[in-house]
């Protein structure tokens, strides 16, 4: 009989333990399962890409998580609820009341799991959208370190030789472009006014280093180092703004780099190859990168990238017309990561920064005024009317064109039509009517062949220089 009892302990101990074991496994699996479907929704949700597909109904990754994140929340406080009513009945004549068995159920949660869940809701969070943690600490850290204001000082722009680099930049001994170091601690000796210096390492950055438009053809992004740009005279934006930065900081100046993007009609997309298009779909395209500087207590705004022309059909390779640009010219082709460095009294937000009418920093030197329309986009019957007001002793003719507004590319028809070109398609410009008033208002009139979409370019056409661009929606 002891035998058979030891006998039967011993099987009862095999099956309890290997229970045991398959139940651990199955919560190992159910866990492993978790994580790779938050992982997945994670994903999913910060790349904002729909996940089911209905006819017209599109249903993105965030309203799906939303919808079960809502769901299971329903589910369990039903549950919650039946399991607490039958808690009231089988302890209704219990010494213990409701409230005590409440705080009993919450103290015998352990802090550390507490913690746990927490930092588990914190990381998925981070997870899907690292921003809602990182702008905030990056604006404080912002507002502490470097207080970004707007200026309240009047800035040389424009500058009255904008297309003359400076002269200790241009006559510069080649000994001295030996360091960064060294070229910043020569600026500094020969020149003593704190615009000018600026001016100067300004000028350098756009004279010595070419866009590399390598990088757009090929995707393939080389170190954007100061030091690295420094010596191949070769960047992109962000190697352009490492380099400011690095020049102005050696000097002693107070010197920020800006991430940001720039407006979707300023985007290189015909300098880049459409396969390379494809491949990245995903990309933004629009991500640019500039500086602050500050002069005299005052943050100003500069970007050397926009000044070297070296790419466009210009004939001079050099400018200064991002250099000290006042905010509000900055503003309707700049919209910084961080809304504190607009250095705007009153800080717009995207879909205002889209919706401004696209002017060119040459419109405000020379003082011009757009009266209508005040948007980008605008739509019309069959004729646009644009009113441009101007000061009396203005001199200038202001004409403008239209042209039919290209289609956004069909890539993969393109890639199978063959079609790899990357020069933009030209297209046949219409010349609207303008003409001027003795109170110095310009009113110019595009009539619309026929429905559809237009581009208005003004400027001054015998000079080739551009003023601003609109777009009309023909009815």
């Amino acid at each position: 009989m002891p035998e058979n009892l030891e006998k039967h302990f011993l099987e009862a101990a095999r099956k309890l333990k290997q229970k045991k074991r398959t139940r651990l496994l199955r919560k190992i699996g159910a866990i492993l399962l978790l994580v790779v479907i938050v992982s997945g929704f994670a994903y999913l949700l910060h790349q904002g890409v729909p996940i089911l597909k209905m006819g017209n109904l599109s249903i993105s990754a965030t309203t799906l998580v939303l919808s079960i994140i809502g769901l299971i929340f329903i589910v369990s406080l039903v549950i919650f609820s039946i399991k607490n009513k039958v808690s009231i009945n089988r302890y209704q004549s219990s010494v213990f009341s409701l409230e005590s068995l409440r705080i009993g159920r919450f103290k015998r949660i352990k802090t550390k799991y507490l913690l746990g869940y927490i930092l588990l809701l914190i990381l998925l969070i981070y997870q899907t959208n690292p921003s809602l943690f990182t702008h905030p600490i990056n604006r404080f850290v912002t507002h502490v370190v470097y207080n970004p204001r707007p200026p309240v000082l009047n800035s040389p722009w424009p500058w009255k030789n904008r297309a003359m680099i400076h002269p200790i930049v241009a006559n510069m001994p080649s000994n001295i472009e030996t360091s960064i170091e060294s070229v910043a601690k020569y600026i500094a000796q020969q020149e003593s006014d704190p615009y000018l210096r600026i001016k100067a390492i300004h000028d350098y950055v756009v004279s010595r280093v070419t866009y590399d438009l390598d990088v757009l053809k090929t995707g393939i992004r080389p170190s954007q180092k100061a030091q690295t740009v420094f010596s191949t005279h070769k960047g992109v934006c962000e190697g352009y703004a490492n380099l400011f930065m690095a020049l102005g900081r050696a000097m002693g100046a107070d010197v920020v780099y800006i991430r940001g993007k720039i407006r979707r009609d300023f985007a290189p997309l015909d300098l880049i190859p459409k396969v390379f298009r494809l491949l990245k779909s995903n990309y933004d395209w629009t991500n640019h990168a500039w500086n602050a500087v500050k002069i005299l207590d005052n943050w100003q705004l500069v970007d050397t990238t926009w000044d070297d022309n070296d790419s466009s059909a210009l004939n001079s390779p050099y400018s200064a017309d991002y250099l000290i640009v006042p905010p509000q010219v900055m503003s309707i082709s700049h919209f910084p990561e961080q809304l504190d460095w607009q250095l705007l009294h009153h800080r717009e937000d995207y879909n205002t920064f889209e919706k401004k009418p696209i002017l060119t920093p040459q419109f405000f030197i020379d003082e011009l005024r757009l009266i209508s329309p005040t948007e980008y986009k605008t739509n019309v019957q069959k004729v646009a009317a644009i009113k441009i007001a101007s000061h009396q002793n203005y001199q200038n003719k202001i004409s403008a064109v239209f042209t039919k507004a290209q289609k956004a590319d069909s890539l993969v028809g393109d890639l199978l039509e063959g079609d790899q070109d990357t020069q933009p398609k030209q297209q046949d410009r219409t010349q609207c009517q303008s003409q001027s008033n003795a109170g110095g208002e310009t009113q110019i009139s595009c009539h619309f062949p026929e429905p559809g979409d237009y581009e208005v370019s003004i400027g001054y056409l015998e000079k080739e220089i551009l003023l601003g661009k609109l777009k009309f929606h023909a009815l």
